[in-house]
């Protein structure tokens, strides 16, 4: 029993499109979601590695995106590349206040040819995504 068991385990996939957060397990009334995907030209061997307050939450690679709860106030994002071709940079950091029951969602773009930022998209007209639209 416990070798079938464990077979039916190792056989059930692991779905890594999408991380998610240790802050929260269940949803309240109280916490934000965090939506944060890979612009489109990011690059095919290029991975996003996602930090928030200072604790890694994610590398994203092609095609995925990272869906969280966060608690409301002070929170630090942080994004950087892997791998750094050019040299080795600091993470591009940007501070955002959440509110309650609100949705924020950031697009990871190139700033400059080895250095990754985030921009929010409620302040252009693009769209967010799911991973696996089907």
């Amino acid at each position: 029993m416990v070798a079938i068991a464990c077979s039916f385990a190792a056989s059930t996939p692991i779905q890594a499109r999408v991380a998610r957060s240790n802050f929260a397990s269940a949803r309240s009334e109280d916490e934000a979601r965090l939506i944060v995907t890979r612009a489109a030209n990011f690059g095919t061997f290029q991975y996003l590695n996602l930090l928030v307050d200072g604790v890694h939450v994610a590398d994203l690679g092609l095609g995925e995106s990272y869906d969280a709860l966060l608690p409301p106030g002070q929170h630090v994002l942080s994004v950087n590349t892997t791998p750094q071709i050019y040299r080795r940079t600091p993470p591009t950091q940007r501070r955002v206040t959440v509110e309650p029951d609100k949705t924020y969602a950031f697009t990871a773009f190139w700033k400059n040819l080895y250095q990754a930022y985030l921009e929010e998209n409620s302040s252009t007209n693009r769209i967010v995504t799911p991973s696996n639209p089907g």
